[in-house]
């Protein structure tokens, strides 16, 4: 658990990729301690206008989990969005640099998150549903992506290639006892494969592969996606 903390958080922990590679069944615990510390600070903030709460929700959000996952999102974008056959595609992926499509897509991503959460009808419930389960999504997407075949020597290609199909249902059976606090809103939480599919495929067929940037992408837009379900059904 130490390793996937020090790997998926900016929580200061000892631990090697190696183990962390090996520690994904316990995403989804590593999406309470990243939500439930934003649902906290929203609610104690309540006093405040909505806009300025809001923003510092996500900003708790993003100071656990770090730019890592939105970092993939902008190559992602930026590889996604070049014109060209596939070794052009793959060489923007894989360039350092941001590009303006890297740029646009997350401004738009934290536009959408911050936007959809002044959007939330205020509850207890609805606050703690909306920041736990769109970070549970956000997870299970990115174990989704796992089940793609490793590509090269990469991070991204590490953890796939210790991942199995055991570890996603291990991840979904912690998450079980959240369907008797949330109930049916749970089931939103699956949104996260559907995401992951949908972006394995634009991957494989833009890329030719699912590498790390993708699977940082799907971890953004899976969080922002259920954000806006949320909002709509709470």
């Amino acid at each position: 658990m130490l390793s996937l903390l020090s790997f998926f958080t900016r929580i200061p922990a000892k631990g090697s990729i190696e183990d962390a590679s090996r520690e994904t069944f316990l995403l989804p615990l590593i999406a309470l301690i990243i939500s439930i510390p934003a649902a906290l600070i929203y609610y104690l903030l309540l006093p405040l206008p909505p806009q300025i709460r809001s923003i510092l929700a996500i900003l708790v959000i993003y100071s656990i989990n770090g730019l890592i996952h939105l970092d993939g999102l902008a190559d992602f974008s930026d590889g996604l969005m070049v014109k060209g056959d596939r070794e052009k595609k793959v060489k923007a992926l894989k360039d350092v640099n941001t590009g303006i499509a890297g740029s646009f897509s997350i401004i738009m991503l934290i536009l959408t998150e911050i936007f959809s959460l002044i959007s939330l009808r205020i509850s207890i419930f609805n606050i703690f549903s909306f920041f736990i389960l769109s970070e549970i999504s956000a997870k299970f997407s990115m174990m989704g992506g796992l089940l793609n075949r490793p590509f090269g020597e990469g991070l991204g290609s590490l953890f796939q290639k210790n991942f199995r199909i055991t570890y996603m249902i291990t991840g979904i059976i912690i998450t079980l006892p959240l369907f008797l606090i949330f109930h049916m809103y749970y089931i939103i939480s699956f949104t996260g494969f559907i995401v992951s599919a949908i972006i394995s495929y634009i991957s494989r067929i833009n890329f030719g592969m699912v590498n790390g940037d993708c699977l940082g992408a799907m971890n953004e837009i899976s969080r922002a996606v259920t954000m806006v379900l949320l909002c709509l059904v709470l």
